[in-house]
């Protein structure tokens, strides 16, 4: 039987329990921002004890010398860009993605891929996570049919995931000139888009490829300007793919290391979590 007095009496015991498991909760969080697990790189004042979360990219074909030189910047490093080299086509095979986040298709050495390495990009993406950034002509043509032109050549094709078709072509067939070489301006459609973000410069130059977009896409910007004359009638110039469950297409119809350095580092950001 208690004796008065005895009711009442404050107990520590709940809350000294409670202590240790958000000690261990807090030691949890900063052990998983510190390896990358968790991303806190960005939360105000503390932000800045913890490293960018890691984007692994890789280029399949050929980058050229400007998107080079960005993929192994020292401010894209720092953003969280890690660039894991590039590989040709003829050594794409199922499962060479898989610690891939970003995969960007480019060759300054040609158009051509074979239908194995088109059919497993295209599944890396529509499998989810996978993202996939296209420049201009690449991939365009397949090994065994050299009069073939397009990106959904076949069944499983890259036409599955592109926004766009190459332009100049019937029914795969060339029936005209498919790209120019010269200097132009993009102009945004998409103002609040966020690969625009910060953007100051519009100009880009080298070749630029005529494509028409899908019904899966999203235009960003077109071509108002080129060799010194208003377009017409316009050229798209940057669009993205809708309605993929987790995998996203960006395309490019210029090289965009030839434009704003911040707008393709923009793009790698800003795709790494878009959907559709």
């Amino acid at each position: 039987m208690k004796r008065r007095g005895q009711y009442g009496q404050p107990s520590s015991s709940f809350g000294e329990s409670v202590i240790p498991l958000v000690l261990i909760l807090i030691l949890g969080i900063f052990i998983a921002g510190k390896f990358g697990w968790l991303d806190l790189h960005s939360i105000p004042v503390i932000g800045g004890l913890f490293p960018a979360p890691y984007l692994k990219v890789m280029v399949v074909g050929q980058a050229s010398p400007g998107l080079l030189a960005l993929l192994t910047a020292e401010d894209y490093r720092v953003a969280g860009v890690s660039y894991a080299g590039s590989i040709a086509q003829e050594a794409i095979y199922p499962g060479v993605f898989n610690n891939i986040d970003i995969i960007v298709l480019q060759s300054e050495r040609g158009t051509t891929c074979d239908r194995t390495a088109r059919k497993t990009i295209a599944d890396a993406v529509k499998a989810g996570g996978k993202k996939l950034i296209v420049i201009g002509d690449a991939c365009i043509r397949v090994s065994d049919d050299p009069n073939a032109l397009g990106w959904d050549i076949g069944i499983g094709s890259l036409g599955d995931v592109m926004p766009v078709r190459y332009g100049g072509v019937i029914a795969h067939e060339k029936t005209g000139q498919g790209y120019v070489y010269a200097d132009g301006r993009f102009k945004i459609i998409a103002q609040d888009h966020l690969i625009f973000n910060g953007i100051m410069n519009f100009g880009f130059s080298g070749k630029l490829v005529n494509v028409f977009p899908n019904a899966n896409s999203n235009v960003l910007a077109y071509v108002d300007m080129y060799g010194g004359k208003p377009t017409s009638p316009a050229t798209y110039a940057i669009v993205e793919s809708q309605g993929f469950l987790s995998g996203k297409t960006v395309y490019f119809a210029f090289d965009p290391s030839t434009t704003s350095r911040n707008m393709f580092l923009n793009v790698l950001l800003y795709v790494k979590g878009a959907k559709g």
